[in-house]
């Protein structure tokens, strides 16, 4: 046991095992994959939320409603998951919706929905790359 105590404060040698390099806090990358996909052209923010609509993070303009946002956005990934099931397209894996006051896009992920607030005349292309690579994030 002594001998192990003395160990753990010493680098890893030729036949030790390298110690484990700590891994980011969850919330701080999701924060961080917000504060990128905010940084896209034409998007006004987004959130992170849970499949049920909690909020686990969130990055957008003043008076928006966050919470009505979260229900909605988690109510259309439901609701495009189950559909895809049903018609047997596979995995629902982003979707987007276009008003006459801006474009909604929805990302599934293992966490749940990112979703995201874009310009009526955001650049779709762009923008679903952008949310395919922090699709990708949250996967890992």
């Amino acid at each position: 046991m002594a001998e192990q105590r003395r160990s753990v404060g010493k680098e890893a040698g030729a036949g030790e095992p390298a110690a484990a390099v700590p891994r980011p806090l969850r919330a701080r990358v999701f924060r961080e994959i917000l504060a990128g996909l905010s940084n896209v052209a034409s998007i006004r923010g987004g959130l992170l939320v849970t499949p049920d609509g909690l909020v686990i993070t969130a990055d957008l303009p003043p008076r928006t409603q966050v919470e009505a946002l979260a229900a909605l956005g988690a109510t259309l990934g439901r609701e495009l998951e189950l559909g895809a099931g049903r018609l047997g397209r596979g995995a629902f894996r982003m979707a987007l919706f276009v008003a006459d006051n801006g474009t909604l896009f929805i990302g599934s992920s293992r966490v749940g929905f990112l979703i995201l607030l874009g310009d009526r005349n955001a650049d779709v292309s762009s923008v679903r790359m952008a949310l395919a690579r922090a699709l990708d994030r949250l996967q890992h």
